[in-house]
């Protein structure tokens, strides 16, 4: 048989002068017969030879449409299968005619369930043209595809070309559900390129994941060594001091239960600077709202289950040596943040741990205070959060709001006397928020002690032990006591 016009140009199989009766073609369907004749001429206006009915070595296969190169470099089976057929069989019929070297194409115009099994397409028409309406696809946005309508002339002067080729992609869209696919060489090399990408991304990323953990692990080392070096002085402070006949039973339990306060501020603050390195959190920092250094303090011991705070009011008192103190559970100092080193030596400042919010503050620190009082340590502990605050912005209230900020009045440096009160009957007062009151010593240091400082009104010098507000009905009877003397 071969493929003609009819004198109403409808094209068609027709017999050869002379062919048998028995010829096979006469049983195709009319369908199949102009399949295979679109295939025949859109095979030779890509530019290739074409043959139908052309048979392989020994008759083991017969091509519905041979193409091949007019150079003779390669040939191609086109085939139009339209008839039932399983998977198996071809599978089994595709690789008979791979294996004599005449790669196939299989096309339909239904979705059978072998499409996509073997190198194949889904024709339709579009205004009499043969179209690829099925398997095709391209490569966007990572991932394949699918792709638009081409005419099956375009589609098999791509393929005789080499510029598409059958490929059976990994990552593909929702939808591309056939196995092999027909592709353009631009997209794989662009597949290539993305691919080479997202393994250079997940190198440094790699990359970076071991470096964080090499930090991590040379800081969790350096932290384990601060703390055994923290424990051992520590215990040696317990071996060398012991219990002194100096100390009384409160005073000597509240100094153990300042050591092991002191310990625990240590290692939380310690931990909890280690925790936000490691979540690349930023480090807070003076002055900033919501996450100063003394409240983020308190937030992790009050975590751990200490109940601490600060008062800001006492900032720069000679006590804590101008910094500010961290206030334990008893409402003893147990911190004391970035103290001034001309304003050290005090006995409270001793027992403290000293946080630095810089190396400089705390070298500095460290060059110039005076040594700790012998009978309380021996030098002073020392924490460092290692970052440096920003400059604080200063900002001026408006004119017509004036600015009322409630701290309590403390003597000045001209109007102080030097050393500590020393009378054996002190007279004391203190500046509280409210007013001064009168106040009196006492054995145990109280919250308002911690705060603010006392004065002896008989010698004008600083009071240094505890003391307590006198209660109400006790005052009012002193006074009374005082102004019957008077008479």
């Amino acid at each position: 048989m071969h493929a003609r016009l009819s004198r109403r140009r409808v094209p068609h199989f027709a017999h050869q002068p002379g062919a048998p009766d028995d010829c096979t073609e006469g049983e195709e369907s009319p369908d199949h017969l102009y399949l295979k004749w679109c295939l025949l001429t859109a095979a030779q206006e890509a530019g290739a030879d074409a043959a139908p009915e052309v048979a392989g070595p020994d008759g083991a296969w017969r091509a519905d449409v041979l193409a091949s190169d007019p150079g003779g470099r390669w040939r191609m089976a086109l085939e139009a299968q339209l008839s039932a057929i399983t998977t198996p069989d071809i599978r089994d019929r595709w690789n008979r005619m791979l294996g004599d070297g005449v790669p196939s194409i299989w096309f339909c115009y239904r979705r059978p369930p072998w499409l996509g099994v073997v190198p194949s397409v889904r024709l339709g028409e579009v205004y009499d043209t043969a179209v690829v309406m099925e398997g095709l696809a391209r490569f966007a946005d990572g991932e394949w595809v699918k792709a638009g309508p081409m005419t099956l002339t375009e589609f098999l002067r791509r393929v005789f070309d080499r510029q598409m080729v059958a490929y059976s992609p990994e990552r593909r869209a929702e939808g591309l559900i056939l196995d092999v696919l027909w592709v353009d060489g631009r997209c794989l090399r662009a597949e290539a390129d993305y691919q080479e990408s997202q393994e250079s991304a997940r190198a440094r990323e790699e990359t970076e994941r071991r470096r964080e953990e090499e930090d991590r692990r040379l800081l969790d080392a350096r932290q384990q060594h601060e703390d055994q070096l923290l424990q051992a002085r520590l215990y040696e402070e317990e071996e060398v001091t012991g219990p002194s006949w100096r100390l009384s039973d409160a005073e000597e339990r509240r100094q153990r239960l300042q050591q092991i306060t002191r310990r625990m501020v240590r290692r939380v603050l310690a931990v909890a600077e280690r925790k936000r390195r490691a979540a690349g959190m930023p480090l807070p920092h003076l002055g900033e709202a919501g996450q100063d250094t003394v409240g983020w303090a308190s937030d992790a011991l009050q975590k751990r289950g200490f109940r601490t705070h600060h008062v800001g009011r006492t900032l720069g008192d000679d006590r804590y040596a101008g910094g500010v103190p961290l206030m334990g559970e008893t409402a003893h100092p147990v911190a004391v943040i970035d103290p001034d080193p001309a304003r050290a030596g005090s006995r409270v400042l001793a027992a403290c741990v000293l946080v630095f919010t810089t190396w400089e503050l705390r070298t500095r620190f460290v060059e110039q205070a005076p040594p700790p009082p012998w009978d309380v340590a021996d030098h002073y502990v020392t924490l460092t959060l290692d970052f440096n605050p920003p400059k604080p912005v200063t900002v001026s209230p408006p004119a017509s709001t004036p600015l009322h900020v409630s701290i309590p009045r403390q003597p000045t440096d001209s109007t102080r006397v030097a050393g500590p009160c020393v009378c054996s009957a002190p007279r004391l007062h203190a500046e509280f928020p409210e007013g001064p009151e009168a106040v009196e010593p006492c054995q145990d240091t109280t919250p308002a002690s911690a705060f603010l400082t006392a004065r002896c009104e008989l010698c004008g010098c600083r009071y240094d032990g505890p003391w307590r507000r006198i209660p109400t009905g006790l005052a009012g009877r002193k006074g009374l006591r005082k102004a019957l003397e008077g008479q």
